[in-house]
């Protein structure tokens, strides 16, 4: 279930009622625990999650959320992710306690019946499992205006990232083709936006509900090369989701051009030029990070993340994409 639009959260406690979770668990991030006195609940535990949900964060939550019966995430993908894994972890191979998520950036991870974290090596790894599945979502943009302006924008570039790789997924797909051009068109218009008023809750909704649409594919699109690429340095160097789609997406266009060329030449036509430059410009208008080389990663170790993510294309190809985003 998902509830969308301002003042949503006054749904969180009929809907923890309505899934009979009556002794709660709250996964958030350290920035964010100043505002959890917003959400109309009281936890019996409290998770504290790092960026790219280390997984010694989320062992130590499933001991701290022992007995709970339900499950509330208040963040971005890395609180998300983690409260799945928690409360998977917690039914060992029974039926998980409920998760109810309320994001507040644009990564849409709330909607994947995946999850990330990072390993003790430091390197990004994922599990699929139905069971991590969220029960319910809610979209509340007036609990987003903490919100870092970079974060948000960045992580809608992530959402953009979804649209344009679920788009050129392969195979047949015409209702979430007609999603995903609709997320890109709202993502285009009220991003900008949303970067000159940074206060306005309207135009953060909008983001949102473009956020959602950008993501009715989802192993498509999060099993895309840029999210693929991205992965491979994220967490390694210290590099956010939504930022890994600013330095990449734009290049792995590019590189797709040649290779799906009906496909791009269809998303063309629907954004009025070429989708590469687009793309970038956007990035570029939005004050984003756009060059690999800013957090000091060089090219022996893009060698390694190509290699690592080689197998349908070549070491080669992707080593170029990782060079061109330097």
């Amino acid at each position: 279930m998902i509830h969308w639009g301002r003042g949503s959260v006054a749904h969180l406690e009929p809907e923890l009622a309505r899934l009979k979770a009556d002794s709660v668990a709250l996964v958030t991030t350290r920035s964010l625990l100043t505002a959890v006195e917003a959400l109309p609940i009281k936890a019996m535990a409290t998770v504290v999650i790092a960026q790219h949900a280390p997984m010694s964060q989320i062992d130590a939550g499933v001991e701290e959320c022992a007995g709970a019966r339900g499950i509330v995430s208040y963040g971005g993908g890395s609180a998300i992710d983690a409260a799945k894994i928690i409360s998977v972890r917690l039914a060992g191979g029974g039926s998980p306690p409920p998760h109810v998520a309320i994001p507040t950036t644009l990564s849409v991870a709330e909607l994947a019946a995946g999850a990330g974290y990072t390993n003790e090596a430091g390197d990004k790894a994922g599990m699929r499992d139905p069971r991590l599945m969220v029960e319910s979502v809610i979209y509340d943009a007036d609990l987003t205006l903490a919100t870092p302006m970079q974060l948000w924008l960045s992580t809608g570039v992530r959402a953009l990232d979804h649209a344009v790789e679920g788009f050129l997924a392969p195979g047949e797909h015409p209702f979430n083709d007609v999603m995903a051009l609709e997320a890109i068109r709202r993502l285009f218009d009220s991003l900008p936006r949303a970067k000159a008023a940074p206060n306005d809750a309207d135009v953060r909704t909008e983001n949102q509900l473009a956020a959602w649409f950008s993501f009715t594919l989802p192993s498509a699109s999060a099993g895309g090369l840029s999210h693929t690429m991205g992965k491979q340095i994220g967490a390694r160097h210290g590099i956010p989701h939504g930022v890994t789609s600013c330095l990449l997406l734009p290049h792995v266009m590019r590189y797709l051009t040649k290779k799906l060329p009906d496909r791009m030449g269809v998303l063309s036509q629907a954004m009025g030029g070429s989708p590469a430059d687009l793309v970038q410009d956007l990035i570029a208008s939005l004050s984003l990070p756009q060059h690999l080389g800013a957090f000091a990663v060089r090219e022996p170790e893009l060698r390694r993340a190509a290699a690592e993510c080689s197998g349908k294309h070549s070491v080669e190809d992707l080593t170029h994409i990782y060079i061109s985003a330097l």
